[in-house]
């Protein structure tokens, strides 16, 4: 699992690329939930991930519980149909808020700012 991290308008942009899956799901929940600080607006840009399994999912799911123990956020951007699907039939769509670009997640972070 690779990641590539940047700061856009003070929010935690987490580029994940190509798989979330058993051989991933560690590092890439430690190498967020450390990264989460309290109150931290996050967007997980999933527009490269191909593939995730069930320990993918249930790292997606355990960084959300770490976030909500901080008073952060986290959202998704850039679902691909594919990983729409499995997040449909998992019912993880249901525990994050998605959007289609970048910039609609941004946008979300600012607004709940004010």
């Amino acid at each position: 699992m690779e990641m590539r991290f940047e700061y856009i308008d003070n929010v935690l942009v987490a580029h994940l690329q190509m798989f979330l899956d058993r051989n991933g799901a560690e590092n890439f929940k430690y190498a967020l939930s450390e990264r989460i600080k309290p109150g931290e607006k996050i967007i997980l840009d999933l527009e490269k991930l191909v593939n995730i399994d069930n320990y993918g999912l249930d790292a997606l799911l355990a960084v959300e519980q770490k976030a909500l123990e901080n008073d952060s956020v986290i959202k998704l951007a850039r679902v691909s149909a594919d990983m729409q699907i499995v997040l449909d039939i998992t019912k993880v769509y249901r525990v994050f808020e998605i959007y289609t670009t970048i910039e609609e997640a941004l946008q979300s972070c600012q607004e709940e700012s004010r």
